[in-house]
């Protein structure tokens, strides 16, 4: 039985097992985020009222604080082997303005991703006042492009024109 090991080089035309696996973990961890954000807000809030925030909201942002370093640091990891290894050719059967559009998003994500920890160590350890709304308003930008990624990515699978096949674990299209 021979085992595979993960490839930087993406094979035909799709993205590496690297590429993938960065992918998906950054997903979850956004999942996370999103689940420990809470702790966060409660916390300042108990804080501001003189009250002692709970154990748990406490643990809960040290989790958040630790899993958007984590992130910012994929993220970079991520554009590097975008930019080392390439990202598969555009599908061009698509108008130039939806090639643009998915570019530009993609670039975007990263970018919001990328601020998202810099924004958030700052509004923890320097003015949470003045950049704490800055952390607020690029999590709903990076909502807003999650939706969309997402929205394009079901648009390609219901167009089955292996779009978004691209980016999917292997194992799950085995046999296919």
């Amino acid at each position: 039985m021979t085992v595979s090991r993960p490839t930087i080089v993406p094979a035909h035309n799709d993205y590496s097992a690297w590429q993938k696996a960065l992918h998906w973990t950054v997903v979850g961890l956004v999942i996370v985020q999103i689940w420990s954000a809470g702790g966060i807000g409660r916390s300042h809030a108990d804080h501001v009222a003189g009250l002692e925030p709970s154990r748990l909201d406490l643990i809960l942002h040290e989790i958040h604080t630790f899993l958007g370093l984590l992130i910012g640091a994929l993220v970079v990891l991520r554009i590097l082997l975008r930019v080392a290894s390439k990202a598969p050719a555009q599908d061009r059967t698509l108008h130039s303005a939806v090639r643009l559009g998915a570019c530009v998003n993609h670039w975007a994500l990263y970018a919001v991703l990328l601020l998202l920890p810099v924004t958030g160590i700052g509004a923890r350890y320097i003015d949470f006042e003045t950049i704490g709304p800055v952390h607020v308003l690029l999590t709903r930008i990076l909502f807003l492009l999650v939706t969309i990624h997402i929205t394009a990515a079901l648009w390609h699978l219901l167009r089955r024109d292996g779009v978004a096949r691209r980016m999917l674990p292997s194992r799950l299209l085995r046999g296919r």
